[in-house]
This record gives structure tokens, sequence and C-alpha cells, in this order.
């Protein structure tokens, strides 16, 4: 009698479908087989949607220092969290290609909630100690209403000599 399920027990202790007679050697090759194809089809999938995690606009960070704060604020006040972290990285890269992104975006919602603003400026850049070359920072003021407060943001050269903003002064803005 077939179990409920509708599958049989062959010969070699596998089960087939009921009312299939298989060898048992031949049942263990398909069952490899399918096991085989589904593996390759996984990794097929995951190759797939590794390689399709790409900055919106095909090139992270920024060409120069200054614009990489700029992009930033305006991605910010766009609400593009997965832009900003594209934006927003290391002297490694973008920290979207290497933390998980919804952790990304939930950073990336923080930053821009504190970051509401009317308006800003990016006063000029300066070297910061230690790390000439590979690090500017900048004061940026932002406006909100009536109201003006100094951010200092850093930037870093990152890959491909693009530039990311590493840091900002959250305190700076918690603090109002």
């Amino acid at each position: 009698m077939a179990p409920e399920s509708g599958l049989a027990s062959s010969p070699g202790g596998g089960t087939a479908p009921a009312g299939v007679s298989v060898h048992p050697a031949r049942w263990r090759g398909f069952v490899g087989q399918v096991r085989l194809t589904t593996i390759v089809a996984g990794l097929l999938l995951l190759g797939g949607c590794a390689g399709g995690l790409r900055s919106p606009s095909g090139v992270a960070g920024a060409p120069a220092a200054p614009a990489a704060v700029e992009r930033f604020l305006q991605l910010a006040a766009e609400r593009d969290y997965s832009g900003m972290g594209w934006v927003f990285g290391t002297v490694e890269g973008p920290i979207m290609a290497r933390d998980p992104v919804g952790e990304v975006e939930q950073r990336m919602y923080a930053l821009a909630s504190l970051l509401e603003h009317d308006g800003f400026v990016v006063g000029n850049g300066s070297a910061v100690p230690g790390r000439t070359g590979e690090a500017v920072q900048f004061n940026v003021v932002l406006s909100r209403g009536p109201n003006t407060v100094a951010v200092p943001f850093t930037t870093v050269r990152g890959p491909d000599g693009r530039w990311f903003v590493e840091q900002l002064s959250v305190e700076t803005l918690t603090s109002q």
C-alpha cells in the first residue's frame, strides 16, 4: 500500500512516485541529479543577485570631496537612503557595497532625519592631520528656518579616486 504522500518505497530504500518502479541505482542517480540541479540553480540565483547591487548612477562616491558632501545632503533631502549609502563610505568604498542593504538604509534614514534642512553651505575644506591627501574636513552650515547649525563632515578618498562622506558630527545635530 502506498503512503498518503503519494510516494512509495523503492527497492533501495528511497522513495519514488506511487506506481513507479525504479531500479535503486537509477533512483539514487536521479535524486543526485535533482540535488545538483537545485544547488547549481541556487548558486546562479545568488550570483545574479550579488552582481545586481550597483550604484543608481553607476558610479559610487563623488569626483571631489566637496561634491561628496553636497550629493550626500541632496540625497538626504530626497530621502534616497540607498543613494546615500553609495556616497557614505570609507577608503575601501561605499558602505552599500559592504553592509546589508537593510542596515544601511536604516542608518541613512536616521541621518537623513537629523540632516533635515532648508539649505546648506559647504565651507572650505581642510586636511585632516595625519591623513593628508586622504581625508578632508568641511564645516557645513545647515539652514533650518531662521536657525543655522554648523556640522563638521569628514570625506575620504576611496577606490578609483572617488570621494565618500566618512563621518559627520551627529552630536552637533542632536544637541540643538
